[in-house]
């Protein structure tokens, strides 16, 4: 390939990988697109000669824009972060669901929650927990939820 067509082959690259940035999010292929188009341009200049040259470069350029610029770039265009709770357990805590299975006193049970059905277990030893009532969720214990009536259901009846 004559040195007249490396500088386009490293620009066209170069393009093509700081488009891809809008797929591969992360503000490293931008950068290493962008030090691609400055080898093309160092290769339009006579400044670099042959793909030697260029791909050393290029490896130093891309290196320098990352540590240099990413975190620049970041503080100008900030990052969408969705910075909630990862303990699941947390969130479930004094949740109210719904007895599926019959709950005996002494036994276990199944409630709605989120969508599907959980074992679950009555916290209180001195009543069963009907299909339909409400409860609120204690904690959980291994795979079981310990659940109690909702207030609300107390007064009921």
């Amino acid at each position: 390939m004559q040195a007249i067509n490396l500088h386009v082959v490293w620009f066209v690259a170069g393009i093509v990988l700081m488009v891809l940035e809008l797929v591969v999010p992360g503000g490293i292929v931008f950068f290493i697109g962008l030090g691609a188009v400055a080898i093309a341009v160092l290769l339009f200049f006579g400044v670099l000669e042959g793909w030697m040259q260029a791909m050393t470069g290029w490896f130093v350029v891309s290196l320098f824009l990352i540590f240099a610029l990413r975190g620049f770039a970041q503080r100008i265009i900030p990052a969408e972060v969705d910075r909630g709770s990862t303990d699941e357990d947390l969130d479930a805590y004094d949740q109210i669901a719904v007895v599926a299975i019959r709950i005996p006193a002494q036994g276990e049970g199944r409630i709605n929650f989120k969508g599907t059905t959980w074992k679950a277990r009555n916290y209180r030893q001195d009543v069963d927990l009907e299909p339909g009532t409400r409860v609120r969720i204690i904690y959980r214990d291994n795979i079981s939820w310990m659940v109690e009536m909702h207030e609300t259901e107390e007064t009921d009846t």
